[in-house]
């Protein structure tokens, strides 16, 4: 510097001051604009790729998939972020319907994100300088529906702007998918069964035995997929006594389902396509006593196998 001046006093015009000076211009600009890249010098460490969710519509309980990215701040300084998605058209996407199902992003919980005030879909996220660390959200199921039985998806983009609204990174690309596999639900109404998992055992009591009595109850069915209904008796059709007695007759008895005679003779089989909703179908099944006249006293049962499954 002090070299400089000297040759600059010999310069009656003043040039060599001036040089001087743009010098120094210059790297003081220099040394401000490294100082704001070391500020929130953002690099992305993992996005999330695809986001899949395994949807039972009949399932108790909420249903969510992680949508985590990792990213890191190489600056000096903390970085405070914004996060946001838009959809294929740009538009900022604060909730997405795949298969009438509809899906919102949201912080898990303690994960250091949280909601921008007043602003939808606007998260949220704070970066210690020189430290990488996790934006920790959910895609969760908002809305439930009875979606048909295959794969929705939607193609998002991740926005991360600083607090000036500053794009800090490429728009990170996220493919949200819900798979929906086939599914049917099956319950009894008029006995005491309700919708539920697995295998139940209700009764028809018909009480005492009277010729042509009978008794009636409702097969209700939810699926997301046309389904089999199969009906199978263990006594093919007959009520045998619970205490065998040497040439007692059983009892015959006969079913029809939704006005449809049912061969109990035989595992017999209907096809059944319920609405794609929560009621599902209801199906009256009525059951009718055949002659009793001349029977022994005593219990008389069989076992009735009523099944559903997606075809």
């Amino acid at each position: 510097m002090s070299a400089k001046s000297e040759r600059a006093a010999l310069r009656p015009d003043g040039a060599a001051l001036a040089h001087i000076v743009l010098a120094l211009t210059a790297l003081g600009t220099a040394w401000l604009w490294s100082g704001a890249a070391r500020a929130c010098d953002l690099a992305l460490v993992q996005g999330p790729g695809p986001v899949r969710i395994d949807y039972n519509p009949f399932a108790v309980g909420s249903t969510a998939a992680p949508l985590d990215v990792k990213l890191a701040n190489g600056g000096e300084d903390v970085c405070d972020l914004r996060l946001s998605f838009t959809d294929d058209a740009g538009q900022e996407a604060t909730q997405v319907v795949l298969g009438g199902v509809a899906l919102q992003i949201r912080p898990r919980e303690s994960s250091g994100v949280t909601q921008a005030p007043a602003q939808p879909g606007v998260f949220l996220f704070t970066l210690a300088a020189g430290g990488a660390s996790t934006a920790q959200l959910d895609a969760a199921v908002l809305r439930d529906a009875v979606a048909e039985a295959g794969e929705y998806a939607a193609d998002l983009k991740l926005i991360v702007k600083d607090a000036d609204g500053q794009a800090l990174l490429a728009p990170i690309p996220i493919r949200l998918v819900l798979g929906a596999t086939p599914r049917a639900q099956l319950g009894l109404a008029g006995a005491a069964g309700v919708f539920g998992s697995g295998s139940s055992v209700e009764v028809v009591d018909f009480g005492e035995a009277v010729s042509g009595a009978t008794r009636q109850i409702f097969v209700q069915v939810r699926a997301n997929a046309r389904s089999k209904l199969t009906i199978q008796s263990e006594h093919r059709g007959m009520l045998q006594r619970t205490e065998a007695v040497e040439g007692a007759p059983a009892i015959a008895y006969g079913v029809d389902l939704d006005g449809q005679p049912v061969d109990l003779t035989a595992l017999w089989s209907r096809s059944v396509d319920p609405p794609r909703d929560l009621q599902g179908l209801s199906l009256p099944m009525t059951l009718t006593l055949g002659d009793v006249v001349g029977r022994a006293a005593g219990r008389y049962v069989d076992l009735l196998t009523i099944d559903v499954s997606p075809d």
